[in-house]
C-alpha cells in the first residue's frame, strides 16, 4: 500500500512540474527588483545602477527608465543579441547593481540575466525589474519615465 502511495504521489508530482513549470520559475533563484526599488535607486543613487533595457526598439521608444541603456538585444536567443550585452560589461563596475530590464520580466530577462552571470557579475549584483517595463505602475511612478 505505501508503494502505490509512493508512485501516486510522484506520478502526481511530475505531472504538476509538467502542467505548471512557468509557476515554479521563481524558485530558479534569479533576483527581481521592484518597480517602487528602482524608481528610488534612480531618484537616490543613480551611479549605484546600470539599467540595461532589452527592449525592442518601438517599446524603447514608446518608453523607458531614465538612464537606461538601449540594446536592442530582446529575445536574447541570437549571438548578436548576446553581443550586444557583452558590449556593456567594460561599463559595468563591481559594485553596481545591474537592472535588466525586459518587456514584461520573463524569458528574455532570465537569458539576459544568465548571460550577465556567465560573465562575472557577481549574482548578489544581477536584478531583474519585476514585471518588465510593460509592467511598470505609470499611474503611481511617472517621474523616471522617459518617452
Amino acid at each position: 500500500m505505501l508503494k502505490k502511495i509512493a508512485a501516486i504521489t510522484s506520478a502526481l508530482l511530475v505531472s504538476a512540474t509538467v502542467m505548471f513549470g512557468g509557476v515554479f520559475d521563481v524558485f530558479k533563484g534569479y533576483n527581481y527588483i521592484s518597480a517602487e526599488e528602482t524608481a528610488e535607486l534612480i531618484r537616490t543613487n543613480p551611479q549605484s545602477i546600470v539599467l540595461i533595457d532589452i527592449q525592442e526598439k518601438p517599446g524603447f521608444a514608446k518608453e523607458h527608465l531614465i538612464g537606461a541603456i538601449e540594446t536592442n538585444a530582446y529575445p536574447v536567443k541570437k549571438q548578436d543579441e548576446l553581443d550586444r550585452l557583452a558590449a556593456l560589461l567594460p561599463q559595468i563596475k563591481p559594485d553596481q547593481k545591474v537592472i535588466i530590464i525586459c518587456p514584461r520580466g520573463g524569458g528574455g530577462a532570465d537569458r539576459a540575466y544568465d548571460f550577465y552571470l556567465k560573465s562575472g557579475i557577481n549574482k548578489d549584483n544581477i536584478f531583474t525589474l519585476k514585471n518588465g517595463q510593460e509592467g511598470w505602475p505609470r499611474e503611481q511612478i511617472s517621474d523616471v519615465l522617459a518617452k
